[in-house]
């Protein structure tokens, strides 16, 4: 399979005084997810977790749906719920709010970005304290994603089909002190995701991710096209048609061979940051429910799907993780969770309905890559619930 061989290509140039490390790292990940347990934690009645990001190797901060954004204590099950930062009074307040869809921590750790009150602006945090640094108010629609550049730029991808590039330091005001903006009224630059003028912010961004090597911000469109930008020159480098355009909703991005996985409704796509070229796919375990949730840690893919489903993809061998008893593809399901009475809709769906089942909206492995949590709730847009637990 090509994807092999660009892996295994791209490994043989490490140096051989760091095989025996990569090698215990790499096998202690592969083992780890075949010893998981999963532990629920209690979320109250939010509705549907869509972002997730490990804190430190305790605490957790997560985004939904209902517009919360709480800080989970794993070890003692606390939790707290922060303020979401408000825009200008100007500002209008789109008619349906989408809730948060995407937190991302800068590269040193000391600022965290999500979206606002309003889900059309950006909202930037200091780290520890939550102290508000700033709110970045431009786009149209919903910000599906964010992504940080460096430790003071970062990206924001709208359901307006547009990129925002953002600074977050003020270089008028900065004194010995850092002061930051603490208003951003609009972005230092907007990308728009189609070629075509016609079409120019009509195809949603759902996701982002930077490869800093390149300097190659990778953007996925809800048109099932990727787009590379040149971060030095915020031009497109290339664009991309999907083989597998239904549903694509999340990136992931593998660091050491600059490879990007995109997760549709039936499959995993594989390509090369470097040159925009699809280098393999795989099927998803539910292909009908499509892929929520991407992440890569070393050279395994960790994959959360929308019937409850996390399956696990080992990049050395290409090939799904099996249960050493029984050499069944590993695959954890979601549990229970919490769901709202059905009300009207319970002449539609009961509780082994494949809508109730909990989507694995976005999952996150912590510091020590022993600890994944995963989130989410009901697939079903109708139906309002959550799920939340730690796998370790």
């Amino acid at each position: 399979m090509s994807l092999f061989k660009h892996v295994t290509t791209r490994q043989t140039r490490v140096k051989t005084m760091k095989l025996g490390d990569s090698f215990k790292k790499n096998l202690t990940t592969r083992q780890l997810p075949s010893l998981f347990k999963e532990r629920e934690v209690a979320l109250g009645r939010t509705d549907k977790v869509f972002a997730s990001q490990w804190l430190d190797e305790r605490k957790v901060v997560c985004g939904t749906k209902s517009n919360q954004l709480l800080v989970l204590d794993m070890t003692s099950e606390w939790k707290i719920s922060l303020p979401v930062l408000e825009g200008s009074p100007a500002s209008e307040m789109p008619e349906v709010n989408c809730g948060i869809h995407s937190i991302k921590i800068s590269p040193e750790r000391n600022l965290l970005a999500t979206s606002g009150q309003n889900p059309n602006h950006l909202a930037v945090y200091r780290l520890p304290t939550f102290d508000p640094v700033c709110v970045g108010e431009g786009h149209m629609d919903w910000i599906f994603s964010v992504e940080w550049i460096d430790d003071f730029h970062l990206a924001t991808g709208s359901r307006d089909g547009s990129i925002s590039l953002w600074c977050v330091q003020d270089p008028v005001t900065q004194k010995e002190d850092n002061e930051l903006n603490l208003c951003i009224k609009s972005p230092a630059s907007r990308l728009y995701s189609t070629l075509d003028q016609q079409n120019k912010g009509k195809d949603k961004i759902r996701d982002l991710v930077y490869e800093r090597n390149s300097q190659t911000l990778v953007s996925l469109s809800a048109l099932g096209y990727v787009h590379l930008w040149d971060m030095n020159t915020c031009q497109a480098k290339s664009t991309m048609t999907l083989k597998y355009p239904e549903e694509t909703v999340c990136l992931a991005l593998e660091k050491d061979n600059m490879l990007f996985a995109v997760g549709s409704q039936s499959h995993i796509s594989f390509y090369d940051v470097r040159c925009g070229k699809a280098v393999g796919f795989i099927s998803s375990s539910d292909r009908g429910a499509g892929v929520r949730s991407l992440s890569f840690r070393d050279l395994l893919l960790t994959v959360g799907t929308g019937l409850g489903s996390l399956f696990f993809f080992d990049m050395r061998t290409c090939s799904f993780l099996v249960h050493r008893d029984t050499d069944q593809m590993l695959c954890y399901r979601s549990g229970k969770g919490w769901l709202r009475d059905l009300g009207q809709f319970d002449y539609i769906f009961d509780h082994t309905h494949a809508c109730c089942s909990n989507a694995v909206y976005t999952h996150c492995y912590d510091p020590t890559g022993t600890k994944l949590f995963a989130a989410g709730g009901p697939l079903s847009l109708v139906l309002y619930g959550n799920y939340a637990a730690l796998w370790e």
